[in-house]
C-alpha cells in the first residue's frame, strides 16, 4: 500500500514516462517524483519483446534504461501496483486494494490493455496476449514443449510474433478478419507482398476470416483446435491474441478531464484539467498531417509526448508538433515503412504515384503539392529524409520524381529547409 504526497506523480512507467522524467530532471532537480505502475518490470522496451520471445534479444537488453536510472533520478517507484482511480478535485491518485498518491502535477501515461475478443475458450491455457514482458516470458516457457501456433490479428504485433514463432521452428497459422495483412498501415499492394513472403517462410496466411472458438484437449483444458468462421479448424497448442490495445481512459472515469479514443490533450500535453497531462499511447494528441487530435500508438511519438509534458510540468514551455502516424520495421529481412495517410485512394484531395518491381513497392500520396502519406517495401532509400518532409508540410512541388526514385537530397530543399537541417534542426518541431 503506498501512501504520501509528490510534487510531481507519473502513472506508467513506459517510454513516455521515462521522457517526463528525464524532461523535469533537467529543469528541476530538487522537487519529488514518484512513478507508480501496474507492472513489476523495470522500464522496458515494448517492441522488443518479440524478439526475445525468439531468442534474438537476451532479457537484460530489453530494458530501456539502466537498472539504476530512477534511482539515479531521485525518483520513488512503486511498481507493481495498480491505479484504480484519478481523483482531480483531491489530486490523488487512487490505488485499487487502498492506498493513495498526493500529487502537485500528475502525468497519465498508463498505455493500452489488450483487447481481448469475445472468443470461447480465450482463457484457455496456451493462449496469450503479447502485451508485455511477462506475457513473452510465460509463453517462452509453454512453447518449449509445443510446435504448431496460431496468431489471432496480422497487425504489426501479430507479424512480429509470428515471425518470432517461426524463427523459434514452430509451425504459424496467422487469421485476420480484415481482407489483408497489416490493415492500418499498408495498403493492399503491399500488404499482398509481406503476404507471399510470409508464405514463402512457411506461414500460413488466412485473411478475410475471423477465430470464433478455441476448443481444448479432451482429457485437458489446453488450447488444442481453433475453429474458424469458415466452419474450417486449426490444430494448435499455443494461440497469440494480437487484435490491438486500447487506451486504459477507465482510470480517469467520472472525472472532468476530457476523453474520445484516449485522454484529449493540447500541443503542450495538458489534459481538460489544469496540472494533469497525458502522453503515450493513452493520450489523444496533435497529429500534424491532418491538424486532428489521434491517439498514435508509437514508441518515438511516446517518448517525445512524455518529454513536452515533462517540459511544461516543471515550468518550462514546449510544444508537441510530432505526432504523424510512422511504422518502420522488416519481416525477415524484408523492409516495410509507412507514414501519414498511406492508404487513401487517389482522388480530388489526393495524388498518388506509385513505383513497383516484384518485392520493391513505393508510393507516394500529396495533397496540395505536399507529401503527406508513404509507404515503401523494400524500397526504403531515402525514406527517412522523406518523413521530415512530410512531417514539415514541405511544398514539394516539382519534385514528385526524385521522391519517387529515392533521389532526393538536402540541396533538392528550399534554401530555407537547407539552412534549419544544416543546423541539425527542423523547421516546426520544437
Amino acid at each position: 500500500m503506498c501512501s504520501g504526497c509528490f510534487d510531481y506523480v507519473i502513472i506508467g512507467n513506459s517510454t513516455a514516462a521515462v521522457g517526463a522524467v528525464e524532461a523535469i530532471r533537467s529543469i528541476d532537480k530538487l522537487r519529488s517524483i514518484a512513478v507508480v505502475s501496474a507492472e513489476a518490470e523495470h522500464t522496458y522496451s515494448r517492441p522488443l519483446i518479440t524478439y526475445y520471445l525468439a531468442g534474438k534479444v537476451h532479457e537484460e537488453n530489453v530494458y530501456y534504461r539502466p537498472k539504476d536510472f530512477y534511482e539515479k533520478m531521485d525518483v520513488a517507484c512503486h511498481l507493481g501496483v495498480e491505479v484504480d482511480l484519478v481523483v482531480c478535485d483531491a489530486r490523488e491518485v487512487r490505488l485499487t486494494g487502498g492506498g493513495k498518491l498526493g500529487y502537485g502535477k500528475l502525468l497519465i501515461a498508463a498505455g493500452g490493455a489488450p483487447i481481448a475478443p469475445a472468443i470461447p475458450g480465450i482463457d484457455r491455457p496456451g493462449v496469450f496476449f503479447m502485451n508485455t514482458l511477462e506475457d513473452a516470458r510465460r509463453a517462452k516457457g509453454w512453447l518449449s514443449h509445443t510446435r504448431r501456433s496460431v496468431v489471432i490479428g496480422a497487425g504489426l504485433t501479430g507479424m512480429k510474433t509470428a515471425e518470432a514463432l517461426v524463427q523459434m521452428g514452430k509451425q504459424v497459422t496467422v487469421v485476420e478478419m480484415a481482407d489483408r495483412v497489416l490493415p492500418t498501415v499498408l495498403d493492399s499492394r503491399a500488404a499482398n507482398i509481406v503476404k507471399k513472403w510470409f508464405s514463402s517462410r512457411g506461414v500460413d496466411v488466412l485473411t478475410g476470416v475471423m477465430v470464433v472458438e478455441l476448443e481444448g484437449r479432451e482429457d485437458s483444458n489446453d488450447v488444442w483446435r481453433a475453429v474458424l468462421s469458415s466452419g474450417e479448424s486449426i490444430a494448435c497448442d499455443s494461440v497469440f491474441v494480437t487484435v490491438g490495445v486500447r487506451p486504459r481512459i477507465e482510470l480517469v472515469r467520472n472525472s472532468p478531464i476530457r476523453t474520445d479514443k484516449g485522454i484529449l490533450v493540447d500541443r503542450t500535453m495538458r489534459t481538460s484539467v489544469g496540472d494533469v497531462y497525458a502522453a503515450g499511447d493513452i493520450a489523444q494528441a496533435y497529429e500534424p498531417i491532418t491538424g486532428e487530435q489521434r491517439v498514435v500508438p508509437i514508441l518515438p511519438n511516446a517518448y517525445i509526448g512524455g518529454r513536452i509534458a515533462g517540459i511544461n510540468m516543471a515550468g518550462g514551455n514546449a510544444r508537441y508538433n510530432v505526432g504523424m502516424s510512422a511504422n518502420s520495421t522488416a519481416f525477415f529481412g524484408l523492409s516495410v515503412m509507412s507514414a501519414g495517410l498511406a492508404n487513401v485512394e487517389d482522388g480530388s484531395d489526393f495524388h498518388i504515384i506509385t513505383r513497383d518491381s516484384g518485392l520493391a513497392y513505393r508510393k507516394l500520396v500529396f495533397r496540395d503539392g505536399r507529401l503527406v502519406g508513404m509507404i515503401a517495401v523494400a524500397d526504403v532509400e531515402g525514406v527517412g529524409l522523406l518523413t521530415g518532409i512530410m512531417r514539415d508540410g514541405i511544398d514539394v512541388h516539382g519534385l514528385e520524381a526524385k521522391l519517387l526514385d529515392g533521389t532526393i537530397r538536402l540541396i533538392d530543399l528550399p534554401a530555407d529547409i537547407r539552412a534549419a537541417r544544416l543546423e541539425g534542426k527542423s523547421l516546426k518541431w520544437t
